[in-house]
């Protein structure tokens, strides 16, 4: 009896499963580790960085086509805050960045077609990026008081209270829950 042949969006959630997990192994040195399917952390003091994946092509849930075309979103989430959802705060992969630096932020998950380049241009993305733009606001309070920071009033306050002590181990929980990290890192 001959097997079941995969349907397209099994095709496409597989590959992008692969993606994932590549983009996992080659964004480890950088400190980020996967805590979500589509989420890549790294916490610092009072802080956490993520890197948050979209698939686009799909309607109503379901792949359109065999194409993998992942947008890419850069954000820092104040420990302390109590919001109940990540704020895509940061850059991300629009058209104008993504034709500027030449990346291909897509593949087909049926033939593997720029399967490499695609992977090898989300590392690079977050290199060229993303690195600068967290480094930029690695400093508390530089991310406070910056003209350009990517946080709101009421997260500044909340980063305020942290760095003054007064952090509500509550609102620390529920953000490491939002993002799935399971642990916390000792960082100084």
């Amino acid at each position: 009896m001959a097997g079941k042949e995969k349907t397209t969006s099994q095709v496409v959630r597989e590959g992008l499963e692969k993606a994932c997990e590549e983009f996992t192994v080659r964004v480890m040195p950088l400190g980020f580790s996967r805590t979500k399917k589509m989420f890549w952390t790294r916490e610092q003091p009072h802080v956490v960085e993520f890197i948050h994946f979209h698939r686009s092509g799909s309607s109503y849930g379901a792949a359109i086509n065999f194409s993998v075309d992942i947008r890419v979103h850069f954000g820092i989430r104040v420990l302390n805050d109590n919001c109940d959802s990540a704020s895509l705060n940061g850059p991300f992969s629009d058209p104008t960045l993504t034709r500027e630096g030449r990346y291909h932020l897509r593949f087909n998950a049926k033939t593997g077609s720029t399967y490499d380049r695609c992977v090898g241009d989300l590392v690079r993305f977050v290199a060229e990026r993303g690195e600068p733009w967290f480094h930029q606001f690695r400093d508390c309070e530089v991310l406070i008081g910056s003209s350009d920071t990517p946080l709101s009033l009421d997260s500044i306050g909340y980063l305020e209270a942290s760095i003054r002590g007064d952090a509500d181990s509550d609102n620390i929980a529920g953000s490491r829950k939002l993002f799935g990290i399971k642990t916390p890192k000792n960082k100084t």
